[in-house]
């Protein structure tokens, strides 16, 4: 069985240079990179000029411009973000300004969620307690009785600064994977962002799967992204919605090496500004021995619930506009396809 197919045009070149490693990178012209240096610097200073005035007007007046930092945020990602939109929900039921309503309502969620997680960065721990509620803390409790750690499946349905507010203040010892932002100003901002709940940042790349094993051994929680793939290696196209989302089965195949228990955790949007965190019991997939089928196993049943959840409100899913996804195999074009199981029991053959 072949590796997955790699769409690694469809990964953010920025990425690719942050994950790949530096004997491998090819050098930019000199002009390119100060071009680059150039354009770096001025978005620094916009949104070091942003983060300062936020920190500087009440709260609840700083929600006001949320629309517009959404739409800066997703400037010239409309018409692939709705193209996606589109591919998962099915083109069927919407008329075209429909789409567009969703389009602005995603992009007022984003500028919502970006807002509120630079207010999660300066507030108390008794707030954020009172901000994030949590729900299912007693199977992360379970889990963590067992002594190998936990690996948390979490995604980009909500908002994601919650996670980190959830279960930080709450004393648990989490580590959450990411990319690395793609300016160093950003990557500071969210670096503190999680030092102030008192969570620890591995970046992708950084000997993740060591970091990772060492955090179960101490019977800690790593935390780890499904829905979103940055890196070219372990992907797999699994269905998704009326969809396939290419994914990366390596948070599966980590927790696997440690017989970690694996918690699939989803994030709601309460009313007003607050928000839930809920973990649901372990991914109860039965073992074949073969890593990989039950690593795809598990990826398959956490996308499925993660599917589910964004139908009942699509506006909140973050990667519209980079989410790799292609039709079903019955939809393309492009020869024969081999056949797909359906529910939570992803393909047993064509990938490994």
């Amino acid at each position: 069985m072949q590796d997955a197919e790699r769409p690694t045009n469809l990964i953010h070149a920025w990425h690719l240079e942050r994950t790949t490693p530096a004997s491998r990178l090819k050098k930019r012209p000199r002009l390119e990179r100060l071009g680059k240096a150039s354009l770096d610097a001025m978005a620094t200073a916009v949104e070091a000029a942003f983060f300062f005035g936020l920190g500087h007007i009440p709260e609840n007046l700083s929600y006001a411009v949320a629309p517009s930092v959404g739409a800066a945020q997703r400037a010239g990602a409309g018409r692939r973000s709705i193209a996606n939109m589109q591919l998962f929900l099915g083109p069927d039921g919407r008329e075209p300004e429909d789409w567009q309503s969703l389009w602005a309502q995603h992009k007022r969620h984003v500028g919502i969620t970006a807002i509120e997680s630079i207010h999660f960065g300066s507030m108390s721990r008794d707030r954020l307690l009172a901000q994030v509620a949590l729900e299912g803390e007693e199977h992360l409790a379970n889990a963590l009785k067992i002594g190998r750690g936990v690996m948390l499946f979490i995604n980009h349905l909500g908002n994601i600064g919650a996670i980190p507010a959830a279960l930080g203040p709450r004393g648990y010892d989490i580590s959450i994977t990411g990319n690395a932002m793609p300016r160093p100003y950003l990557e500071k901002k969210v670096n503190e962002l999680y030092q102030h709940g008192g969570v620890k940042r591995v970046l992708i790349g950084e000997q993740l799967p060591f970091k990772a094993a060492r955090v179960f051994r101490r019977n800690g929680v790593f935390a780890a992204f499904i829905d979103y793939t940055v890196v070219g290696r372990l992907n797999h196209w699994l269905p998704f919605g009326r969809a396939e989302l290419n994914t990366n089965i390596g948070p599966a195949l980590m927790a696997q090496r440690s017989r970690a228990p694996i918690l699939y955790a989803s994030c709601r949007r309460l009313p007003g500004f607050g928000h839930c965190l809920t973990l649901h019991p372990p991914l109860g997939c039965p073992l074949t021995g073969d890593r990989t089928l039950d690593a795809l196993a598990a990826t398959q049943m956490a996308i499925t619930r993660l599917a589910q959840e964004i139908l009942e409100r699509p506006d909140q899913w973050w990667p519209w506009d980079c989410a790799q996804l292609r039709p079903r195999p019955a939809q393309r074009t492009d020869g024969p396809a081999p056949s797909r199981p359906t529910g939570d029991r992803p393909p047993t053959s064509g990938a490994r």
